[in-house]
């Protein structure tokens, strides 16, 4: 059994004891949650400082980013992926840095304002898509259907001169507008990673799901360190608050007597 080290502290941790109790119990709380939840629920963990309210409402890429950060803080800046070449079948891994997918902040972001865009005679206020609205889309919805949905919640206001226009009756052209503004002003929530196959050169890009793969790395980490919590309390009887509560090396120490 490998033994599970404690992560570093994050920004908001006093102690390294304390942030391992907070990183298990948000473990515990998101462990069936949706994927957005496990999101929010770390982000909310790591800056207790920020409401919940605060990481809801901050467009996805400035989301990621904190994600990303937290990654870093508490499993080291490397990622490791792994896919399968959509030309030839072949299984690729590769190792990265988190800041060559994007810029790590180095200060927290804050919601966006909306943004204007003038067509001919329209003003439309919009903001780019926040985690509160893929929340609201329908898993069973079309591409279609998503995407009007998302137009209307993330439309501030919308005006044809003076009068007042609903974001599902702006002409196709211009909803097409405003999606391309979302998306041009918040460039990092799709993203990606260019690959080459090896071995039949095939180029992609790759999405990376910057929430998906923290939350695996956390929740490897948890169910390896109750393992090990589990194997000491049953040969010490010692209580799993003083086993949480040793440094990763005192840990292993004992584990290794355990299993000599």
């Amino acid at each position: 059994m490998s033994s599970a080290a404690a992560p570093v502290a994050s920004v908001a941790a006093t102690s390294a004891s304390g942030m391992v109790d907070t990183l298990l119990r948000t473990w515990e709380t998101a462990y069936s949650a949706s994927p957005a939840e496990r999101a929010l629920g770390l982000l909310a963990a790591a800056w207790p400082e920020y409401d919940r309210s605060h990481w809801r409402r901050l467009c996805l890429g400035d989301r990621d980013a904190c994600l990303l950060l937290l990654q870093k803080g508490l499993f080291g800046g490397r990622l490791h992926a792994v896919a399968a070449c959509p030309a030839c079948g072949d299984r690729l891994e590769t190792d990265f840095d988190a800041g060559e997918v994007c810029p790590l902040p180095t200060q927290m972001p804050s919601p966006r304002e909306p943004l204007l865009l003038e067509h001919k005679d329209y003003r439309i206020y919009f903001r780019p898509p926040c985690s509160d609205d893929i929340a609201a889309l329908d898993d069973g919805a079309g591409r279609g259907e998503g995407a009007t949905l998302l137009l209307q919640r993330c439309v501030v206001s919308a005006h044809r001169g003076r009068e007042p226009v609903a974001a599902a009756q702006l002409p196709t052209s211009l909803r097409r507008r405003v999606i391309a503004a979302m998306a041009d002003h918040d460039p990092l929530a799709d993203l990606r990673l260019a690959v080459e196959c090896p071995s039949c050169r095939h180029a992609w890009s790759a999405s990376l799901d910057v929430a998906g793969y923290l939350w695996e790395e956390l929740d490897d980490w948890a169910q390896d360190l109750l393992a090990e919590v589990h194997v000491l309390a049953r040969h010490y009887a010692w209580c799993e608050r003083d086993i949480l509560a040793m440094a990763p090396t005192r840990r292993r120490f004992y584990l290794d007597m355990v299993q000599a």
